[in-house]
């Protein structure tokens, strides 16, 4: 059976998380693999790090949004170690395995030309691209116009071997540091790095976000891999220093004019304007 690394990011109060995301990956998770566990933590101790698979990786806390823009060269520091394993996937530390996950259902399949593994978004499964929250920015390394893309995918657990993982890890943490010494930060951080590096290919398995299933939501699918609600554990706010405050009427308005109205202009735009992936308009 393959190795498969096991990428997972818990600084400051994310550590919560730990405990039951091992406990329920264990059980569930690709039965009868042989299962590596790479955390990337400040905590000084954590369950399981006896165990000879759990590597606990000292790593300082950085502060919002460097903790999701540097993801990538976090990772980089254990290329050596990753690239031994067959596979690798991250996950977000609130995440729980919940039902039996294999590896016929969920790793990549080189015969159809899949070398990644990516997930749905919950949020826009059901929906055209141009209702997808790419990052519209042209300035942005991660930008995708109007009439471009075709899934959009979850930040928050993704994978595949460990050749394609490590190189889409080299090409996005490029990209990361391109756009921050220019002063840019893409739109949602390294999701939207990876729906650009999505958009640009075609080489990944897509599941359901039977495997990204938000904890309360009613989705028609069964959850496999739920997704915890960080706001039970913590002021979720208060880590991304935000105020809280509730919309007035008007931008609650504008808001949803500009979710479910606007694209349609800005597509109606970039088709006349021919942008494409490789640098804006076409020739």
């Amino acid at each position: 059976m393959p190795k498969i690394g096991m990428l997972y990011l818990c600084t400051g109060k994310y550590t919560v998380f730990w405990p039951e995301f091992y406990a329920s990956f264990e059980k569930n998770f690709l039965p009868g693999c042989e299962k590596e566990y790479f955390v990337f933590t400040d905590a000084e101790t954590i369950p399981g790090q006896d165990c000879p698979r759990v590597h606990r990786i000292a790593q300082e806390a950085y502060d919002w949004p460097y903790s999701t823009l540097r993801r990538f060269s976090i990772f980089l520091t254990q290329e050596k170690a990753l690239a031994g394993c067959d596979f690798l996937f991250f996950f977000n530390a609130n995440l729980v395995c919940e039902k039996t996950v294999t590896t016929e259902e969920f790793l990549p399949r080189p015969e159809k030309g899949e070398n990644l593994l990516l997930v749905q978004q919950p949020g826009f499964w059901d929906k055209k691209p141009i209702f997808y929250s790419y990052d519209r920015n042209p300035k942005s390394t991660a930008y995708i116009p109007y009439n471009c893309g075709r899934d959009y995918v979850s930040g928050g657990l993704n994978g595949g071997t460990a050749a394609a993982f490590l190189a889409l890890c080299h090409e996005l943490e490029r990209r990361t540091e391109d756009d921050l010494a220019r002063g840019v930060i893409a739109l949602w951080h390294d999701e939207s790095q990876l729906n650009r590096y999505a958009a640009e290919r075609s080489d990944y398995r897509l599941l359901t976000p039977a495997y990204w299933y938000p904890e309360g939501w009613d989705l028609p699918f069964e959850a496999k891999i739920v997704v915890r609600d960080k706001a039970r554990y913590f002021d979720v706010a208060a880590v991304k220093h935000k105020d809280a405050h509730p919309q007035s009427w008007l931008a609650r308005k504008w808001g949803a004019f500009r979710e479910n109205w606007l694209p349609y202009l800005w597509y109606a735009r970039d088709a006349l304007l021919h942008k494409t992936l490789q640098g804006g308009d076409a020739q």
